[in-house]
């Protein structure tokens, strides 16, 4: 078993964030933009192999599954909502004229009206005089509620594609072929650095638990 900085969730979510950091300076999405994920996907996941054989845990299987699990599911999916998430950004969320200064008056003044009403209507509990002005103040900053709204769901979706690389992972090794681990573990005795001393030719105990 691989530790678990290694793990399926943890490779995705590595990946993720390194993808979001290109995310955020793209226009609009391509193959180009595609293929160069993927590109840089397989060479994170060789180094984290080449890390993890240093470390005396050789499973070349796990780390197929790995790959195939990033090609098939992580990059597909996540290319989805960066899409959606792009297209949103260039549309400015949907708030009207981006949020700038005019947009905050009338937003201002909108709260103002929707606070006198409110304190009006005789079916809303509301009975202090000041509540229209505490409207008035909050009317600016809706634009940066609605993008701040927009962005936590976006990661909230980000973070669902995480857990279900984390669920994924567990069912990998809970029905993993007993076959193959007893071969990683075969493996990592045979490949693992040699000791020296008194304790030659003992079992290393991470390597037992792993």
């Amino acid at each position: 078993m691989v530790p678990e900085k290694y793990s399926l969730a943890s490779v995705g979510r590595f990946l993720i964030d390194s993808f979001e950091r290109r995310r955020l300076s793209l226009r609009e999405w391509s193959r180009e933009i595609d293929a160069s994920l993927r590109h840089e996907a397989e060479d994170e996941i060789a180094q984290m192999e080449r890390q993890c054989n240093e470390l005396g845990v050789t499973d070349p299987k796990y780390w197929l599954r790995v790959r195939a699990a990033v090609e098939d599911v992580v990059i597909p999916r996540y290319a989805k909502l960066a899409q959606d998430e792009i297209r949103l950004a260039n549309r400015d969320y949907g708030i009207w004229r981006g949020g700038d200064l005019v947009a905050r008056a009338v937003f201002a003044l909108a709260g103002f009206v929707v606070g006198v009403i409110a304190f009006e209507s005789p079916y809303i509990p509301i009975y202090v005089r000041w509540f229209p002005a505490l409207t008035l103040i909050a009317g600016p900053f809706f634009p940066d509620a609605a993008l701040w709204w927009f962005k936590r769901r976006y990661q909230k979706k980000l973070q669902v594609l995480v857990a279900d690389l984390a669920r994924a992972g567990q069912s990998l090794e809970t029905y993993r072929p007993l076959s193959e681990v007893q071969e990683t573990l075969r493996a990592d005795l045979v490949d693992g650095p040699a000791t020296s001393g008194p304790e030659a030719g003992a079992l290393d105990p991470t390597k037992v638990r792993n």
